[in-house]
């Protein structure tokens, strides 16, 4: 959406979270976001998909996403009552190209990432997810430290 000077205003918010401290502040962040410039926020979660697991572990696993996204959810309604919600869990072995895959689809307007997500280790070998976002989405990217 643009306003009458051409700048263009935000209409839609994509947070991925996904549990970590740094999620955390990123959701917090793009909710005041969401409130202030009174647009959508689309709270987005990547279950990683696992091989070789037992069915009861993946349940187990499947329970943790589910409440926390509702968690997300919850407090996304009780700090900014006035904007709209949405919820976007997504499955995916990449969670840079699940949370691109989802912004593109959803034609959001600016995505925010924290810095550093639950696997750290894993990130910095095969390159973080906010590095990847940052470099390969189409809109801007806000990185939260």
């Amino acid at each position: 959406m643009r306003n009458n000077n051409n700048i263009q205003m935000i209409s839609k918010i994509l947070v991925a979270v996904d549990g970590s401290s740094h999620a955390e502040k990123a959701f917090e962040y793009a909710s005041y976001m969401a409130k202030k410039c009174g647009s959508k926020l689309l709270i987005a979660h990547v279950l990683e998909e696992f091989v070789g697991v037992g069915h009861s572990i993946l349940k187990e696993l499947e329970q943790r996403d589910i409440e926390l996204l509702q968690k997300y959810k919850s407090r996304a309604k009780e700090s900014a009552a006035s904007i709209s919600i949405d919820v976007i869990e997504s499955r995916g072995n990449d969670v840079a190209e699940e949370i691109l895959r989802i912004a593109d689809k959803q034609k959001v307007d600016t995505i925010v990432v924290g810095d550093r997500g639950i696997k750290a280790s894993k990130e910095f070998l095969m390159g973080s997810v906010s590095y990847k976002v940052t470099h390969y989405a189409k809109c801007p990217v806000i990185i939260v430290r």
